[in-house]
């Protein structure tokens, strides 16, 4: 049976995790924007396009953890699914 204490606790780190992760992807969000609005003439400098390529891959990897982190939060609100990584031990 699950004490409530450790549903509190499971709670709190996975709505912490989805916190964290809108921030993260609101950051990546916000310098994949800045990146591309330095292309007035839509032919990006040699450094631009790695730039773009940079903050391109950080914003979707900034989404896939969003996702992960939504998936674990509705799970464990939904189904009560605690994910292998915080099930308490011992």
């Amino acid at each position: 049976m699950e004490r409530e204490s450790d549903h509190e606790r499971v709670r709190i780190i996975l709505e912490q995790e989805f916190l964290e992760s809108v921030k993260r992807r609101d950051l990546a969000s916000f310098r994949f924007q800045d990146a591309n609005k330095d292309i007035p003439s839509g032919l990006p400098h040699p450094d631009g396009t790695q730039r773009i390529y940079n903050a391109s891959k950080e914003y979707s990897a900034s989404l896939h953890d969003l996702s992960r982190a939504l998936k674990r939060l509705t799970d464990f609100r939904e189904f009560r699914i605690v994910p292998e990584d915080l099930k308490p031990h011992g």
